[in-house]
């Protein structure tokens, strides 16, 4: 007898247990959620890599020119070349400090974002 009344009143406790959403479909818009969450720290880790790479490679170029402008002889665009590689030398320079520090600073907010 004891254990029918327990059992009833396992029941009884379990049917009150029961969740009701607000919406019927609230699981699959959650799941859905949390996948999006993923895909995304998934697309910022791509993108900062991508970032890394074309940085790295723009670099290069950039230290590149400024070495092949020295050998060239000829004056470019009516500009003796040594007047030319000076300036190019110091946008570069700025250019480079700038993505730097933007990039670390990107890369520092986004893992601060991936964490959580």
């Amino acid at each position: 007898m004891k254990d029918i009344d327990s059992e009833q009143t396992f029941r009884e406790i379990m049917s009150k247990s029961k969740l009701d959403v607000p919406f019927p479909d609230f699981d699959d818009k959650v799941m859905g959620l949390i996948e999006k969450k993923l895909l995304k720290k998934v697309a910022i880790s791509r993108d900062i890599k991508l970032s890394w790479v074309f940085f790295i490679l723009g670099s290069a170029f950039g230290i590149l020119v400024p070495i092949l402008l020295s050998q060239v002889q000829q004056p470019v665009l009516g500009m003796d070349i040594d007047n030319l590689r000076i300036p190019f030398l110091i946008i570069f320079s700025f250019l480079i400090l700038s993505q730097i520090d933007s990039l670390i600073d990107f890369y520092k907010r986004q893992k601060n974002i991936t964490k959580r």
